[in-house]
């Protein structure tokens, strides 16, 4: 009895809700033009700084309104109330095999303290979402991030799942119904949409609030967008010097991953034709990657040493870093209104 469905890493991990569906999605290049024609913006809520209520940055992509049940148009997605569907604890485990063997990606919400490759297991209790993908004899196969800090995949014993969605409290959790299922869609169809990237990078080189183009769905979010949050992303940062707030390496890991989505975004665009590798905006994208990554490894290096001289070079890292993209992104913005004018 075994059956594995198709997963890979994808190239945003920073959080799970980006990378459990795209794990299913860059299985294959045809969600390029689609990824490509996304995650370009970036946000963060205005209210960080107060450590009552966030004892973190969520420094993130942009994500629409609508986008727990509208991920992407190569990805069918169910939200399904886990009281509704499990009965028993028998229920789970026939549930899931089921959902596997008709193709279907399986996201409970679950207790980390019963998953051994959890950091959590046994220690404490965590309520998180975790996707499992497939089973082997008594086993499920999953993906999620493990007790070294790996994103990568896990095997589980049918009843130690059983235990984690079970034992998994979700009174004001954040995703109250508990399970989610992903299913992709080899009909679907998305045309890469260049006249979408340029409104975007312009979003983003102007910090415009890109909520506003979704109304229809949801009252405009407040917070910080684009090149404005840089400043947000220092402050937060600084506070290491203090301990005002916990240590998170999320909002530079996303900065980073930002920067390599750039990269793979412009030498797509130069194999489409939309720009030539000569403009050179990749190559600058790619030591903008470069620098990023380095101020990441500054901070983890910081978490182990504590060295304030580490965050002072990643302030002073982060400020020409932004200085550099808002230069070359003035650059680009020029080059695809010259692009988008004659696509017309």
């Amino acid at each position: 009895m075994k059956k594995i469905l198709p997963i890979t890493i994808p190239p945003v991990i920073g959080y799970l809700h980006h990378a459990y569906p795209l794990s299913i999605l860059a299985n294959e290049e045809t969600y390029l033009p689609w990824f490509h024609s996304n995650y370009i913006q970036l946000y963060c809520p205005p209210n960080f700084q107060n450590p009552s209520r966030n004892r973190t940055m969520k420094f993130n992509f942009y994500r629409r309104p609508d986008q727990r049940v509208s991920f992407s148009p190569y990805l069918k997605v169910q939200l399904l109330n886990r009281d509704l569907i499990f009965k028993s604890p028998t229920d789970i485990l026939l549930f899931i095999v089921a959902c596997i063997d008709k193709g279907y990606y399986v996201q409970p919400t679950v207790d980390e303290y019963f998953l051994p490759d959890s950091a959590a297991y046994q220690k404490r209790p965590l309520v998180h979402e975790t996707l499992i993908y497939g089973y082997d004899n008594q086993a499920f196969v999953g993906m999620g991030y493990n007790k070294r800090g790996d994103y990568a995949s896990y095997y589980i014993m049918f009843s130690e799942l059983e235990q984690a969605i079970v034992h998994a409290d979700l009174t004001g959790h954040y995703d109250p119904d508990g399970l989610r299922l992903f299913k992709y869609d080899s009909q679907a169809r998305y045309d890469f949409d260049i006249h979408l990237v340029r409104e975007q990078i312009t979003d983003f080189l102007h910090s415009r609030n890109t909520s506003h183009c979704f109304r229809m769905v949801a009252n405009p979010a407040d917070g910080v967008y684009g090149l404005a949050t840089y400043p947000y992303l220092k402050s937060y940062i600084e506070s290491f010097l203090y301990s005002l707030l916990s240590f998170d390496i999320r909002p530079a890991h996303i900065l980073w991953e930002h920067k390599k989505c750039m990269v793979n975004r412009l030498k797509y665009m130069e194999t489409q034709g939309y720009l030539k590798s000569e403009d050179g905006f990749s190559a600058q994208y790619e030591e903008l990657a470069r620098k990023t990554g380095m101020l990441r490894m500054m901070l983890l290096k910081f978490k182990i040493t504590r060295s304030p001289d580490l965050i002072h070079r990643v302030l002073s890292n982060l400020d020409d870093i932004g200085e550099a993209e808002q230069s070359l992104l003035q650059d680009l913005v020029k080059k695809l209104k010259t692009v988008c004018d004659e696509s017309r």
